[in-house]
């Protein structure tokens, strides 16, 4: 029975690695049609997604480990 578990976790980890690695080349398939101004909107567009998660990333951190963390002086 624990052979076919371990069958099934190693296809479903190789099933989830093939869907990043289509999702990375159609990605890049878009990118090479979208003009420069797409794809400086669409790096600003990822780049305010990022420092969003940092930002609810640091907060979170804070409010478990009752510190500031970002100097801001204020905890969460």
């Amino acid at each position: 029975m624990i052979l076919v578990s371990e069958q099934f976790d190693s296809r479903a980890k190789m099933g989830v690695l093939w869907e990043i690695v289509q999702t990375g080349l159609m990605y890049g398939q878009k990118r090479k049609s979208d003009t420069i101004e797409d794809r400086v909107q669409s790096l600003e567009d990822r780049l305010s997604l990022t420092q969003n998660t940092l930002r609810a990333l640091v907060k979170k951190l804070e409010e478990i480990h009752g510190s500031d963390i970002d100097g801001d002086g204020r905890v969460g």
